[in-house]
């Protein structure tokens, strides 16, 4: 086999001429593609890396942003707490002293009424008792006295009344008590004696008691009827008649 060196020469010549047409006109702007692409993408990720990271530091500070936000709220939550419990202390106080001033305006109404009350009580009291004892002292009842008002008695008694106390001591043996404050001396005695046998009869039956309690005057015990003209008798009765 023979070889041409000049066909492989001029093919030789034409391999390198191709190849420096394709590196130039092919390869290169390919390669500058490339790395105009590759540029690209990474400029794309980093910037995808810093928009990334501009998103983290914006969620840390929003997250921040946030705590700060929630940390000042329950600081003024807090705030407004205390602020209402301290309000809500001075009014209970500012009530509490309202509410001891009103006691206390109430208990010296109630111990000035209360005083006023005792006073017109007493005044009252003093009053009544003057006039108790004007009325119960305003004819002494001597026997005396108390004969004579027990006469005129039984002299203005309706007529049916006086003949019901007659029939009173003159029924199965009854008798006639005559109470007195003090034990009645012989001629008290006679004297009662004498004034009621002539109202009453000489034959009725008297007996004479003591009771220091009807403090004064006499009182006509019939079995069943009583007629009193003693102190205490005036008394009660003026009682009774000065009540409201």
């Amino acid at each position: 086999m023979q070889i041409d060196w000049w066909t492989l020469g001029l093919q030789t010549i034409n391999f390198l001429v191709v190849i420096w047409l394709l590196s130039h006109f092919l390869y290169r702007p390919i390669r500058r593609t490339i790395e105009e692409r590759e540029a690209a993408d990474q400029a794309a990720s980093q910037d995808a890396q810093d928009k990334a990271d501009a998103a983290d530091q914006a969620r840390q500070e929003y997250e921040k942003l946030r705590a700060e936000l929630a940390q000042e709220q329950n600081e003024r939550e807090a705030a407004f707490h205390k602020s209402m419990k301290a309000e809500k202390e001075k009014s209970l106080e500012v009530a509490r002293k309202d509410a001891d001033a009103l006691l206390e305006s109430a208990h010296e109404q109630i111990a000035r009424d209360q005083k006023q009350a005792l006073e017109n009580l007493k005044s009252h009291v003093q009053g009544l008792a003057t006039e108790l004892a004007r009325s119960a002292l305003a004819a002494p009842l001597t026997a005396k006295a108390a004969i004579t008002a027990v006469t005129a008695y039984l002299e203005q008694l309706p007529q049916a009344d006086f003949d019901d106390l007659k029939q009173d001591i003159h029924t199965d043996g009854g008798v006639l008590a005559i109470v007195t404050s003090a034990k009645l001396a012989k001629p008290e005695q006679e004297a009662w004696r004498a004034a009621l046998a002539q109202r009453l009869g000489e034959e009725i039956a008297l007996v004479f008691k003591e009771s220091p309690d009807i403090l004064g005057g006499a009182e006509l015990h019939f079995p069943h009827a009583a007629l009193r003209f003693s102190v205490a008798a005036r008394l009660d009765r003026t009682a009774k008649a000065m009540e409201v």
